[in-house]
């Protein structure tokens, strides 16, 4: 089997939350050890939910860690992004349980869309997703973004 570093994030996939309101993770991304790893999950200004696996947790944890106590807007900032976030781990059957505040962020009451973007993923309401995919925004022409990133 080909073997990954853990947090690697491609495709889209649709599920459903089970009557507790669990949400089981595509098998693709889940990695050997994810009951004792850490997750994060937070609020998207995008209105989705983002989800940061151990090695990005452990990145943030650095990089929060060397903001001065003395900077007030990064620690507000740091405040009110890790305010409403939650931790979390993987159970044995992939699953995941989030807070009603992160689902009601997201508008997601029962189906949603798994979104994965290379070193993270996101969390979606699906029509919130199709609005945002299809949207007629200026972004600039795909293929002048993607030729910039190198790709």
């Amino acid at each position: 089997m080909i073997s990954f570093e853990q947090g690697l994030y491609a495709g889209e996939f649709r599920h459903n939350l089970d009557a507790k309101a669990r949400l089981t993770i595509p098998s693709k991304w889940r990695f050997s050890g994810d009951e004792e790893a850490l997750y994060l999950a937070f609020k998207d200004p995008n209105g989705c939910i983002t989800v940061y696996p151990p090695k990005m947790v452990a990145q943030l944890k650095e990089k929060l860690s060397a903001v001065s106590i003395g900077d007030r807007k990064a620690q507000r900032a740091i405040t009110k992004l890790l305010g409403s976030s939650e931790t979390f781990t993987i159970d044995k059957q992939g699953r995941i349980n989030l807070n009603d505040r992160l689902y009601e962020h997201a508008g997601i009451a029962k189906t949603c869309v798994l979104v994965g973007t290379v070193n993270k993923f996101s969390i979606w309401n699906p029509e919130r997703y199709d609005d945002y995919v299809n949207a007629d925004e200026d972004d600039g022409d795909i293929a002048d973004i993607l030729a910039g990133l190198g790709l």
